[in-house]
């Protein structure tokens, strides 16, 4: 069986992000999903997941060891990521759309088009 090859690796640009907006310095990129930033002197780690909400404007999160995890909603209008604590992550869960508004640190917008869009 051949393997497939991962053609997306969504850490960079969110990395790249946080490192310009947040101020984040020294960004290394852990694996295709998850990267490092350090900020006055401490190192924080990131998850990123790109998803969709399904019918029931819910979300399925999965487990995220990262201490922050953000969640990128491709079908979603307007402000679509989010930062939430990786606290909340660390067992799998269906959360709605509510529970990520009254959880998130920091919400932006981001524009997917389908040649970055994750691979599926």
């Amino acid at each position: 069986m051949e393997q497939q090859k991962l053609t997306t690796y969504p850490s960079k640009p969110f990395g790249l992000y946080a490192g310009m907006e947040w101020g984040l310095r020294d960004v290394k990129f852990l694996s295709p999903f998850s990267f490092s930033a350090n900020k006055q002197g401490k190192t924080y780690t990131f998850g990123v997941l790109i998803t969709d909400y399904n019918d029931n404007m819910d979300v399925v999160l999965p487990v995220s060891h990262e201490q922050y995890l953000i969640v990128c909603i491709a079908n979603k209008k307007g402000d679509n990521c989010v930062l939430l604590d990786g606290g909340l992550c660390r067992s799998p869960k269906v959360v709605s759309m509510k529970w990520i508004g009254q959880n998130l640190k920091r919400k932006f917008y981001v524009r997917f088009t389908s040649d970055i869009l994750h691979d599926g």
